[in-house]
């Protein structure tokens, strides 16, 4: 009888510890498949930044070319031209201070004293 009831107890325990344990693989798969999705989104939510640049820069494009777009998209593109005079400053005043200039025709630093170009061969 004491041997009946201890294999009782023992199937009743492992029954238990069986549950829990597909309780916790099923949880441990859920887990899973949430954080696959959870980086789907983020994967397209990225796909849906990058149109958003490429639309603003089309519209840069062609504020930039004097088409004419409409007043609201204007005003930002004149707020980006006006950073990007700043920046080109900056980018001069930094080429000052090393003595140093661009090509012309590639971009090139060169320094100041150069006569051409030993990029694109341009005349200084």
């Amino acid at each position: 009888m004491k041997g009946e009831i201890e294999m009782s107890v023992i199937k009743d325990i492992t029954g238990k510890v069986t549950g829990t344990a597909r309780a916790a693989a099923h949880k441990s798969g859920d887990l899973v498949q949430v954080t696959k999705l959870n980086m789907s989104i983020g994967t397209e939510e990225d796909k849906i930044e990058k149109i958003y640049t490429e639309i603003g820069k089309g519209v840069y494009e062609l504020f930039s070319s004097s088409v004419e777009v409409n007043d609201v998209l204007k005003e930002k593109c004149e707020a980006i031209k006006s950073i990007n005079d700043n920046i080109q400053e900056m980018k001069n005043k930094i080429l000052d201070l090393k003595d140093l200039k661009n090509c012309p025709n590639c971009n090139t630093e060169l320094q100041k004293g150069i006569a051409y170009c030993y990029t694109c061969g341009t005349k200084q």
